[in-house]
């Protein structure tokens, strides 16, 4: 790297700022990753915080138990454009909480989220496949997105959890309007809307609450209102939050997972033939899939304390933009990083990409998601000998949602034979 490659501040701020809050940038970011990682892919923003673009300085960041989530005294900036959220008093969620509350929250839920667990849901999340499947059959195609990728995973989360799937088909629409909390590029009109969403999905998950309580079942929930009616320390508004959080979860990584590896596949059909041709590359096909367009491309960290990291030390509550997506592109760790290639992760040897998270926050239904994948582009194989972009359906290329942070597409119409 030259000098005259290195960007200032206020260029790579421009440049992110760009790629964030622009249609352009976010339908694909991955030239401006690139442009960050060679000028320098660390710097400290006009906003406060330090922005990581390379793959070592963000999994330094993610991994690292003194750097956490913001805590309510923290004085902290607006971020890009003044639209992140700032945490409440009251958030009890563990995806804004650091240890001891984190560790605590977590433990009482991450049971039903093992690697053994997810391998003994297998033939049940099988079971609640093969009826999407059929209808994608029948129809001879259909969009990808609204056929498949949301309804299959929606079902998925909602049998673990136990919330009835019959007659519940505002509850996605709301999960999805509530996401704006954690975009950076979500509108005033656009964290409206999630506001009023949230108060529709307390009202739903209050009354459902008070009916598992009458009547429980094996499921999640009612574990989960068992634990906290036993006293083990889960308040109504932690049960309240962290279903929310595991109902959202369960479906959004997952809907993006399956929506945009397929259109990778589209993009490559050697590749598609390749893993028809050869089922035991499925696993390594799913973490590159994660790897080349991650479902999650932003996440943040601050320092809970004075904390030594890049060779400087660093105070209470200064910031971190961890740009995973440009991490799992990152030149110095992967071979020819903008090659799709299903075999990259074979080997186990590669290193894994950043999508889920690492460290304490590592993503609980990393497993979930991963199985939920497997299943869905092994039942895809299995049903059809050919699939294709429809062109008559959809002008251009297929349009990513206007997010950044969740990353999927808006939809993807298919032919199906």
């Amino acid at each position: 790297m030259t000098d005259d490659d290195v960007l200032s501040a206020e260029e790579a701020d421009a440049l992110l700022a760009s790629t964030i809050l622009t249609d352009e940038g976010r339908q694909d970011p991955y030239p401006a990753y690139a442009r960050l990682r060679a000028g320098g892919g660390r710097w400290t923003s006009g906003f406060g915080a330090t922005g990581l673009a390379g793959y070592e300085d963000c999994i330094a960041a993610l991994r690292n138990p003194a750097l956490g989530r913001p805590e309510p005294d923290m004085e902290l900036s607006d971020g890009l454009g003044g639209r992140e959220r700032r945490q409440n008093d009251n958030e009890v969620t563990m995806l804004f909480l650091n240890p001891p509350d984190h560790t605590r929250i977590r433990g009482l839920v991450s049971r039903a989220f093992t690697p053994r667990r997810v391998e003994e849901l297998r033939p049940e999340i099988d079971a609640l496949l093969h009826p999407v499947v059929d209808r994608l059959a029948a129809a001879g195609g259909g969009d990808v997105v609204s056929e498949l990728a949301i309804p299959f995973p929606v079902a998925v989360i909602s049998e673990l959890l136990g919330v009835p799937r019959d007659g519940n088909e505002h509850i996605q629409p709301w999960v999805r309007a509530i996401t704006a909390f954690i975009d950076p590029a979500a509108t005033a009109e656009a964290l409206a809307e999630g506001e009023v969403a949230g108060l529709e999905l307390v009202a739903f998950f209050s009354e459902l609450i008070e009916e598992k309580r009458r009547s429980p079942d094996d499921r999640l929930l009612s574990a989960l209102i068992d634990v906290e009616e036993a006293g083990d320390r889960l308040s109504f508004e932690e049960l309240m939050a962290n279903t929310l959080l595991l109902y959202a979860a369960g479906f959004e990584t997952t809907s993006n997972l399956i929506g945009n590896g397929l259109r990778l596949f589209l993009e490559h059909p050697d590749q598609w033939e390749r893993l028809r041709a050869d089922r035991s590359l499925i696993g390594s096909a799913m973490w590159e899939i994660l790897r080349a367009d991650s479902p999650v491309q932003l996440n943040n960290r601050v320092a809970l304390g004075d904390v030594e990291l890049f060779g400087q030390t660093w105070r209470r509550g200064d910031s971190f933009i961890v740009l995973q997506g440009s991490g799992n592109h990152d030149e110095r760790i992967y071979d020819r990083p903008e090659h799709f290639d299903i075999a990259r992760f074979a080997g186990g040897d590669a290193a894994p990409p950043l999508s889920f998270g690492y460290g304490a926050h590592h993503c609980l239904g990393a497993h979930l998601a991963r199985a939920e994948g497997e299943l869905a582009f092994g039942a895809l194989l299995d049903r059809f000998e050919r699939i294709e972009l429809d062109t008559a359906a959809i002008d251009g290329p297929p349009r990513y949602r206007p997010s950044f942070t969740l990353r999927g597409l808006e939809s993807l119409p298919v032919v199906c034979a």
